[in-house]
């Protein structure tokens, strides 16, 4: 057995994703002999401002950069557009700025090309890109979920932008895994715990409110997608093992067997 392949091999991890986004992390864990264990913390679900929804995308043509933080993201605005049988017109349509392969993937696979991506996929470094592209006056919408940081459109208003920060998609937190949640930590039946998102942290610790979950973490890594989750985590109080230097899925993966052909096998 190849050191990449033992590391994993019979590992029970914890996958934290939306149901609807755990299926491909499985995967992934599957083809190295893990155990993938779906727990989906956050739930993916359409906003409540339509209005606001239809009056930004009735007028999409008018701005000048559109803005994709996530894949959700880019499915819900895409699923709103046809609702309201909206058309983005070449040669009118704003440039488009991303974050993330998989949001790259989501706009390609659509024929929609991208203008900016930076390098590392967190809203720092797309700022800066930005700053290199925006000017006072210009008119940026953001499509994203309602748990997104306020730092882009705050700095970016700061620079005289017109910003629309438009909630194209809700995550909230799913209680219908609670008591399997519980057990699986209280029975010390984890070896990884993953987090691809802040708020996979956050409904984690909610979910658990009450109980003695921090001392049930003692023999279970902790492994975050990047430094903001990360961040999530410590304040949790948590001790966070492993951090990916790409933030994506693969990156965690990658992450993880790194981390542990360097320091033997897990939890021996």
């Amino acid at each position: 057995m190849s050191p990449t392949s033992s590391v994993i091999q019979g590992k029970r991890i914890l996958v934290t994703r939306a149901k609807e986004q755990a299926a491909s992390f499985s995967e992934k864990i599957s083809e190295l002999g893990g155990i993938p264990i779906e727990i989906p913390l956050i739930k993916i679900q359409p906003p409540k401002n339509l209005e606001q929804i239809e009056q930004a995308l009735a007028d999409i043509n008018r701005y000048d950069w559109l803005v994709f933080t996530s894949v959700n993201g880019v499915q819900y605005f895409f699923h709103f557009l046809e609702k309201y049988n909206i058309c983005l017109q070449k040669g009118k349509q704003p440039k488009i700025a991303v974050v993330g392969k998989k949001t790259l993937q989501a706009l390609e696979q659509r024929g929609i090309t991208v203008d900016l991506i930076p390098e590392q996929f967190v809203a720092e470094n797309l700022l800066e890109k930005l700053r290199e592209k925006v000017t006072a006056g210009d008119s940026v919408l953001l499509a994203r979920g309602n748990l997104a940081r306020s730092l882009l459109p705050e700095k970016l208003r700061e620079m005289g932008v017109h910003v629309n920060d438009l909630i194209i998609y809700e995550t909230v937190l799913n209680y219908e895994k609670q008591a399997e949640l519980k057990q699986l930590l209280k029975s010390r039946s984890l070896d990884i715990i993953t987090f691809t998102s802040s708020s996979t942290v956050t409904n984690f610790v909610e979910l658990l409110e009450g109980t003695g979950w921090r001392d049930w973490l003692d023999h279970t890594q902790i492994v975050c997608i990047g430094p903001i989750t990360e961040k999530t985590a410590l304040e949790a109080g948590m001790n966070v093992d492993i951090v990916a230097k790409e933030y994506t899925i693969a990156g965690i993966i990658e992450a993880i067997i790194n981390s542990n052909v360097r320091e033997g096998t897990i939890n021996e």
